[in-house]
């Protein structure tokens, strides 16, 4: 299960530098679709939803980490880097998103 924690916290220092490369040319006043369902239906600013997706995949590392800890029946070993993935590729195809509503898109 250790493995499951170090892929878990490469992917979440992926989405840390999806942010700052989304701080760094995302115009100030650019807007960010925030995922809560079937499509991008909620837009906020640029520094709200540029923390909140990285923010979803500290939430998620640990309570991975404290089941890991605390549980004597180990979850499929593929499951928190397969969340952790999609929360990347969510937080991927938001910026793709602001960038193109922004009219940045390039």
């Amino acid at each position: 299960m250790t493995a499951v924690l170090v892929i878990g916290g490469v992917l979440l220092l992926a989405m840390i530098g999806v942010s700052w490369y989304g701080w760094a040319t995302l115009p100030a006043d650019a807007l960010v679709p925030i995922h809560f369902g079937a499509g991008y239906n909620n837009f906020v600013s640029k520094r709200l939803g540029l923390i909140m997706h990285p923010a979803a995949g500290v939430l998620v590392y640990v309570i991975s980490a404290l089941a890991t800890r605390h549980s004597s029946k180990s979850s499929p070993a593929f499951i928190v880097p397969l969340v952790m993935c999609v929360l990347l590729a969510v937080q991927v195809g938001a910026i793709k998103v602001a960038r193109t509503k922004s009219g940045t898109a390039g």
